[in-house]
């Protein structure tokens, strides 16, 4: 969809498995480029690997994994979304192990205008914005994504009756 210089929402829902990794971030940097924004497609698809390993670390092991983008003139907003684990992404700081990880956020942090992380509906949401910040009431930037996620549980199927994954592959697709 394309309103006022807008495209998107686009959104996918992925089994939380390394092996979607490439496919998210293909999507992602071609969604980037087909748009005529200032964000660098290669900056938002490696913001978006890094956001996607940390919600297959972090997230309930059996889940699923949202990514989703809304794009502007003057820039763009990706978001990850899984199944709620425990904490909230946060940066570490030399002495705290950064050999052993934490890199991750800290590279979020220097290719992103800005980022935050909230819960909603049973997910952790993780969120980052490039070029001009998006300028929107919360209740208008995250209504889809409320929309979908009332659809499609980012919880195992064994922790949840809602619809299967299948069902949330068929709605991945829209624009």
């Amino acid at each position: 969809m394309i309103i006022g210089g807008w495209r998107g929402p686009g959104w996918r829902v992925v089994d939380a498995d390394p092996g979607h990794g490439k496919q998210i971030r293909d999507w992602i940097r071609s969604a980037v480029s087909r748009h005529d924004c200032p964000v660098d497609p290669l900056d938002a698809a490696l913001v978006v690997s890094e956001l996607f390993a940390n919600a297959l670390m972090h997230g309930p092991p059996g889940g699923r994994v949202l990514v989703g983008y809304c794009l502007w003139r003057e820039g763009a907003r990706v978001v990850v979304c899984d199944g709620g684990g425990p904490g909230a992404p946060r940066l570490v700081y030399a002495g705290a192990g950064l050999a052993d990880g934490g890199r991750g956020m800290h590279v979020v942090d220097s290719l992103a205008a800005r980022w935050g992380s909230f819960r909603l509906s049973g997910a952790r949401v993780v969120w980052c914005d490039f070029g001009q910040p998006l300028r929107a009431p919360a209740s208008d930037a995250w209504a889809w994504l409320r929309l979908v996620l009332s659809y499609c549980s980012l919880t195992p199927l064994w922790e949840t009756a809602e619809l299967p994954a299948g069902r949330c592959l068929h709605l991945a697709g829209r624009k």
